[in-house]
């Protein structure tokens, strides 16, 4: 069992990306310096629609996925922008947001607050996940978390 148990974690190691946290670390909700600054910027990009701003946050070889939709893409950080500006986001109806940090399983993140021209309020739209390295974010995983309460954030901002 131990044998198997050695080989399982060299395995899974070697399918994950490079510098991935290890799994032995001991758990922490606290952000280093650089993984706030790096959310505070994303949050800010956001807020003021600066798509360069974003692009700049986001590696080349960013590993994005929004759930509930399978599977994941390694996309460039252009690509990745020009997508969500693609699905309506940043457009007219879809400018307009408010975010607030927080964490995700010990991971840095973003709750995007989303308010479209009939609604005098932002609503909870998503969260980002993100993996930050080196000042650049590496992985992003979004949730579809409209109408759904989550993490105890507020639905409406």
């Amino acid at each position: 069992m131990t044998s198997a148990l050695q080989r399982a974690r060299v395995t899974m190691r070697e399918q994950l990306p490079d510098r991935r946290l290890d799994w032995r670390s001991p758990a922490t909700h606290e952000l280093s310096d650089d993984e706030r600054g790096v959310v505070k910027s994303y949050m800010d990009a956001h807020e003021r629609n600066d798509l360069d701003g974003l692009m700049a946050l986001l590696r080349d070889d960013l590993r994005f996925a929004m759930l509930p939709d399978p599977g994941t893409l390694i996309v460039t950080a252009k690509d990745a922008v020009d997508g969500w500006v693609s699905s309506g986001l940043f457009q007219r109806g879809k400018e307009d947001w408010r975010c607030i940090a927080t964490t995700v399983n010990r991971m840095p993140a973003a709750a995007l607050y989303l308010r479209t021209p009939d609604d005098p309020e932002h609503r909870l739209f998503a969260i980002a996940v993100l993996r930050i390295v080196d000042g650049k974010i590496t992985e992003l995983t979004g949730f579809d978390v409209t109408d759904k309460p989550w993490l105890g954030l507020p639905a409406a901002l």
